[in-house]
Order: structure tokens, then C-alpha cells, then sequence
């Protein structure tokens, strides 16, 4: 089911893994488009959540989906026909988790991450953190200090990989709120 969970960047996939613990990884794919081509290639007839930054230009693969709830910082997509969902980190992930940041009374540099927003997003896009241990210890922390995004989107996931292909819509709506 791991597998199945495909966050779109490296600090997106840090995220996701630091939350929700997959029992060897997730599938980290660089990039929202490579996201939905994996999601529509590799998982065409079984289930698969793509995690992915809402961006000026959506993706094509959208149009198949139906917004099913959003938050602040979090919209949910159901595709029409297939069991595929997408999560939405609007409006990118920077800005999310400074918001979040924000929210819990905390800042980057309890983690020794820039609190320049410009700084922060150069460390977040580098390779190296996906393993990040100053992202995992900040993403612990915003989990711990009750940022209601975070709880959001760990629950959200949790539900996902436990409920996959009997996921209720009503229920995912009730996450959101």
C-alpha cells in the first residue's frame, strides 16, 4: 500500500513520511505531472493518492477529478471513475508549513531552517531533504504543538491507506472540517 502514496517532492515525501510512517517508503516522484503519470500509468486500476502542491498551472488529470472538501491549507480531489485521490498543499508547501509555523507559535530556526521564506524554499527543494532530520524534528514538533493543518492532513492520509477503496465521502468531508 506504500506504494500507493505518491508525494510529488522531496520535502512533501519528508512530510507525508514523518506523519503517516510507511513500512519502507513512500513512491516520491519529482514533480506534480510525473505524479499523475504514475497514478494513471502504474496504478490505472487499483488505488493511489498523489500528494501535490497546488501550483499556478493545475494539471491536466484534475479535469477527471471532483474537488471533494478543502481546509485552509488542504483540497481533497476524488477522480470520477477510478479510486484515485489527490491532495492539494495550497497554496505550495513552503508557504504551508510557514503558516503552519505561524499557527503553533513555532519558527524554522528552533530547527536550524532559515525563517526566510526565499532561504527556507532553497533547503526544502535540495535532494537531501527528503531525510532531513531538521524537516522531521519541525513536522514532529507542528504534529505535537496541535497545527490543525498537520492533524488534517495525517489523518487524511491515515484514512486513506486504512479505508483505500472503501473510503466514504462524507466521512473524508468530515476530515476536512
Amino acid at each position: 500500500m506504500d506504494l500507493a502514496i505518491i508525494p510529488e517532492c522531496y520535502v512533501d515525501t519528508n512530510l507525508v513520511e514523518t506523519l503517516v510512517p510507511p513500512q519502507k517508503q513512500y513512491n516520491h516522484q519529482k514533480g506534480c505531472g510525473t505524479v499523475t503519470k504514475v497514478m494513471k500509468e502504474r496504478f490505472e486500476n487499483s488505488f493511489a493518492v498523489g500528494v501535490i502542491d497546488k501550483d499556478k498551472k493545475e494539471v491536466d488529470y484534475l479535469k477527471e477529478f471532483n474537488e471533494v472538501g478543502k481546509s485552509e491549507g488542504l483540497i481533497l480531489h476524488k477522480h470520477k471513475t477510478r479510486s484515485h485521490y489527490i491532495i492539494q498543499i495550497a497554496p505550495a508547501i513552503e508557504l504551508f508549513i510557514f503558516k503552519c509555523l505561524a499557527d503553533a507559535g513555532l519558527s524554522a530556526a528552533e530547527f536550524g531552517l532559515p525563517t526566510n521564506l526565499e532561504l527556507f524554499r532553497k533547503e526544502s527543494k535540495t535532494i537531501n531533504s527528503k531525510n532531513d532530520d531538521r524537516f522531521k524534528k519541525l513536522f514532529k514538533a507542528l504534529r505535537n504543538a496541535g497545527s490543525i493543518e498537520i492533524q488534517r492532513l495525517s489523518t487524511l492520509i491515515k484514512y486513506l491507506k486504512e479505508r483505500n477503496y472503501r473510503a466514504d465521502e462524507n466521512e473524508i468531508k468530515n476530515l476536512l472540517n
